[in-house]
């Protein structure tokens, strides 16, 4: 993989640990609410953008270590294929070979232990 294209799919594992750590510490001050903000996981580094899923909503994403949840309209055609269109945000998935790869490689669901 190009090394731009390398840094790009760094800057989404990176959103998604990032959101994991959201969703633990939401959980551990015992927070329920109907929606938390979580940070746009598209391939732009300097993205600021936040998306706000339902707790099923951000499980159903996690479900796949190659799916991300970006701001609607922020998906990168050299990496990413669209799985799911919501008003709110988007579903996508890294194309196959190395971006879908490194994103299922280094899932933090993936990589907890059992």
């Amino acid at each position: 993989m190009n090394d731009w294209r390398h840094a790009e799919v760094l800057n989404e594992i990176r959103s998604r640990r990032t959101n994991e750590w959201i969703e633990a510490a939401n959980d551990s001050f015992g927070e329920q609410h109907p929606m938390d903000r979580y940070l746009c996981e598209c391939s732009d580094g300097s993205c600021t953008s936040t998306v706000n899923l339902t707790r099923a909503e951000y499980e159903a994403v996690r479900s796949d270590g190659a799916q991300f949840a970006i701001t609607v309209d922020h998906e990168s055609p050299e990496f990413d294929g669209i799985r799911h269109e919501f008003p709110r945000y988007t579903i996508v998935a890294k194309l196959p070979g190395d971006p879908a790869r490194t994103a299922i490689e280094t899932d933090p669901r993936r990589l907890a232990p059992a």
